[in-house]
């Protein structure tokens, strides 16, 4: 399964996302937006609603099989992404956002410099992959033109749970009263 090419196009709020496949035969196409299934079929191109500022993470996985579980079969690390989202600072001097995250007691690491847009009033980045059962804070750090630190806004601390374990239970059916009884 492989995707050989992609192509994005945006008009207005609606982002495009046409992709190219080197299967031959019957393709099915399975998308996943942020690693969360949207759906299928066999067109390679999928449309996406966004607001002029908004980022999305999608992938796209293609097969020759109709029987193909897009759950099971889920990329890997799927969803193990978060997406932060703050809004601007009312303070002046703003220049820029560092977008630092933290994995449990764990040192702060940069993730990304956003530079401030005075027609933009909310902002928003995509982590990388987290890792699974993990906590992870996040902080987004106002800097002004000078170089200095505002005060930092905190997301989280959140737990990443992708696949949480599936209940234990028993399941008997009486076939006299024709209940069926689950029990753990």
């Amino acid at each position: 399964m492989t995707i050989t090419g992609y192509q994005l196009t945006r008009l207005g709020e609606v982002t495009t996302v046409t992709v190219t496949s080197d299967l031959a035969g019957t393709i099915y196409y399975h998308w996943y937006c942020d690693g969360c299934y949207v759906g299928g079929g066999r067109s390679a191109t999928r449309s996406f609603y966004l607001g002029l500022s908004d980022q999305t993470r999608v992938e796209v996985i293609d097969t020759n099989d109709a029987a193909f579980d897009p759950v099971t079969g889920a990329p890997a690390g799927w969803p193990a992404r978060r997406t932060l989202w703050w809004v601007r600072s009312t303070a002046a001097d703003v220049a820029r956002y560092r977008v630092e995250q933290k994995k449990a007691a764990g040192e702060w690491s940069t993730l990304a410099i956003v530079h401030d847009r005075p027609d933009t009033w909310d902002y928003a980045v995509i982590t990388d992959r987290l890792d699974d059962l993990s906590d992870y804070t996040w902080q987004v750090v106002p800097i002004d033109a000078a170089g200095n630190d505002g005060t930092p806004i905190t997301i989280g601390p959140e737990r990443i749970v992708r696949t949480p374990d599936a209940p234990n239970f028993q399941i008997t059916f009486d076939a006299g009263t024709t209940k069926v009884t689950f029990s753990e």
